[in-house]
């Protein structure tokens, strides 16, 4: 079964060298194609990868320049050229993420088995030392639905995925839609769309990927954006791909009773610190949806 795996890169050149060198201890790695695309001017990552085909690197890379910014636009580049390679399947990683010996093979176990067009896997993050244990208890950091293994369900994060080139082909040319390129939300788009058009997912837990946790991401103002643009993008892509009234309707009751639950929950806040905790994710989630009800657009702090 021939795989191409796609990874976007944008100002990370140790990461994605990381990624690279462990990629041959891989199980079921062998035959594999590597495309990276880069989203950055100073093309770090194609040197990189230009150093690697130097040596006795054991896999083809094919590494393209992208020049408009966002990683919809470098996801798209990298799509279109890993179909062209015509491969059975197309694996995603990040260039900030490291996989388990086991993954591609977890992977490939599971869409086996269940018979599915698509199998995503948990993204764990790796925090510093002497990190809270309150934030390492945050799902807010790494991706990981914590379902059992085979699971089927609705993916929502494109960095840890195996998919049918066939599949992905149905997308082609916008695999990723650019109009959440700097807010976030491409992910659940894409995996939306594909729902949508009948096709079938389920997770692998242990396809397992790593991704450090930079300690810039441990203050408290991080951590807040970052709820607030999930819950943004997430109505926004919902507005997109369910604009009937009925999902209307549905959506602003249920953003409504989240605000009445944040509300109530905040009242009562100082009787606890996990109450404290608890009522300041709600009014987050609140004030990210509400927004995207008003029209606006939450962007992402950190730029891709």
């Amino acid at each position: 079964m021939s795989t191409v795996l796609c990874i976007c890169t944008f100002r990370r050149p140790d990461g994605l060298r990381k990624l690279l060198l462990a990629l041959p201890a891989v199980q079921g790695s062998e035959g594999l194609t590597i495309v990276v695309a880069d989203n950055d001017a100073k093309a770090e990552g194609i040197a990189v990868c230009n150093e690697l085909s130097n040596t006795d690197y054991p896999f083809d890379i094919y590494t393209i320049q992208v020049n408009e910014p966002g990683i919809s636009e470098a996801r798209n580049a990298a799509c279109l050229k890993a179909l062209s390679l015509a491969p059975d399947m197309v694996a995603f990683l990040d260039d900030d993420e490291w996989p388990e010996t086991q993954w591609l093979s977890e992977l490939r176990r599971v869409q086996h088995n269940c018979g599915v067009d698509m199998v995503g896997g948990p993204t764990l993050p790796v925090f510093p030392d002497d990190t809270p244990t309150e934030i390492l208890d945050n799902p807010y950091y790494g991706a990981n639905m914590n379902l059992p293994d085979q699971t089927r369900c609705q993916l929502q994060a494109g960095g840890n995925l195996l998919i049918k080139a066939e599949v992905l082909a149905t997308l082609s040319p916008n695999f990723y839609h650019t109009d959440f390129t700097r807010s976030g939300g491409e992910d659940l788009a894409f995996f939306e769309q594909l729902h949508q058009n009948g096709h079938t997912m389920a997770w692998a837990t242990n396809a397992i990927v790593h991704e450090p946790v930079p300690a810039s991401r441990l203050q408290p103002g991080w951590i807040r954006h970052r709820v607030i643009t999930i819950h943004n993008s997430r109505v926004r892509v919902m507005q997109m791909l369910k604009p009937q009234f009925r999902h209307r309707l549905v959506r602003g009751l249920k953003t409504t009773a989240l605000g009445t639950v944040a509300l109530i929950i905040s009242a009562v806040s100082w009787l606890s610190p996990d109450l404290a905790m608890r009522a300041r994710e709600l009014r987050w989630k609140f004030q990210g949806k509400l927004s995207a009800h008003l029209g606006r657009t939450v962007t992402r702090k950190e730029s891709y």
